[in-house]
């Protein structure tokens, strides 16, 4: 099972996190560039990616029912039609059509501080925010490999 994490910054000058596991192996890196990212999929052939980014905006209004549910459950989720948000929607939307056009791969939004409260996950010295939160990514891709996961109306969560 190979999966990929991508914590995705809103500007291609900003860091985004990118985690690798395949099997016990875990790779860790900041990366900045879509072109970047594609190159490390590419060369990894993950079986799906997690980003966490909206992949979408609301129908109507500010928030999606998933953005809605994990406020229900008490997280702090911003709207996607935010300014800053939008430019984060459509470099996510943008990315994930490039790499459904190279191979196909599979690709699920994730929510990875909702994540990061299930799964027994800890930072560790010297792991940027986002190296972490791409970490975190990986580790709810491999539980929906898995199949423990839950579908929060399109954001997926490991099962707790």
């Amino acid at each position: 099972m190979k999966v990929v994490g991508l914590d995705l910054a809103g500007k291609q000058e900003n860091d985004t996190g990118l985690c690798f596991i395949e099997g016990s192996s875990v790779k860790i890196l900041t990366v900045r560039t879509d072109v970047e990212i594609m190159e490390i999929v590419k060369t990894t052939d993950p079986d799906i990616i997690a980003v966490d980014a909206p992949l979408g905006f609301p129908e109507e209004g500010m928030y999606r029912d998933c953005d809605k549910k994990l406020k229900d459950m008490g997280y702090d989720v911003l709207s996607p039609n935010f300014p800053g948000m939008r430019v984060l929607v459509n470099r996510a939307r943008s990315l994930v059509g490039k790499l459904s056009k190279m191979d196909g791969y599979d690709i699920i939004e994730v929510f990875s501080q909702a994540s990061e409260d299930i799964l027994p996950a800890r930072r560790t010295c010297g792991m940027s925010e986002d190296e972490f939160d791409a970490f975190v990514c990986a580790l709810t891709a491999k539980k929906y490999l898995e199949g423990e996961y839950k579908d929060m109306d399109g954001i997926v969560l490991p099962e707790d």
